[in-house]
């Protein structure tokens, strides 16, 4: 853990610093977290750690049990299933907002770049490191429709997003090769001036988790 703490809240340094373990997976999922443990390694009272815990239970990324403590977010196929739900209806809002708005070249543009960068770094022997690249194509139609509510909510489901999407390629095993395939397909209709096709396309990149939950 990095020690070094500034003069922001110390409950939202604590929070910054657990959140960013748990999405580099330093903490793994069902790993229990010690408030005492983490309080002492930063030198801090019990309470701010409490807090910051609580705040990472608001964000879904932290589960806490009554007699057993605060626990990293484990993933069953119902829970992975409502998560996708989740973005999947951000996802189509912000673009209904994008197309209502006339943003369509904007979004064509970063949807380019994001998947240019998937694609350059397809072969990253990191997959948690290959994973941001990957979500990025997904933060573009958000970025595009420049409604700050949406980012706000999205921002807060990012980290649990993040580690869905890990644990989609680690443990349900989905190909690089087929997402991008997916993003380009996606991206191609868009190009194409169907709409349509391009909903139909993202909510079938997402029901894939909600058919396994059903």
């Amino acid at each position: 853990m990095d020690r070094r703490l500034n003069r922001t809240p110390i409950r939202e340094q604590i929070y910054n610093i657990i959140k960013k373990n748990i999405i580099e997976l330093k903490y793994q999922p069902g790993e229990r977290l010690s408030i005492m443990s983490i309080s002492k390694e930063l030198n801090v009272s019990n309470s701010p750690v409490r807090e910051a815990i609580s705040m990472l239970e608001r964000d879904g990324l932290v589960e806490i049990y009554p007699n057993a403590g605060p626990s990293v977010i484990t993933f069953s196929n119902r829970r992975l299933g409502h998560i996708a739900q989740a973005i999947l209806s951000m996802l189509l809002g912000s673009f209904e907002i994008c197309l209502q708005s006339q943003q369509t070249d904007t979004l064509i543009e970063l949807l380019q770049k994001a998947l240019k960068e998937q694609m350059s770094h397809m072969n990253l022997e990191s997959q948690p490191e290959y994973a941001k690249y990957s979500i990025a194509f997904e933060a573009a139609f958000v970025a595009c429709c420049s409604n700050p509510y949406i980012s706000k909510q999205y921002a807060e489901i990012e980290g649990l997003f993040y580690l869905t999407v890990l644990y989609d390629q680690w443990y349900i095993d989905t190909n690089r090769m087929e997402a991008i395939v997916e993003h380009q397909q996606i991206l191609g209709a868009i190009m194409n001036g169907k709409f349509e096709t391009a909903k139909t396309l993202l909510s079938k990149h997402y029901n894939r988790f909600r058919d396994k939950a059903d």
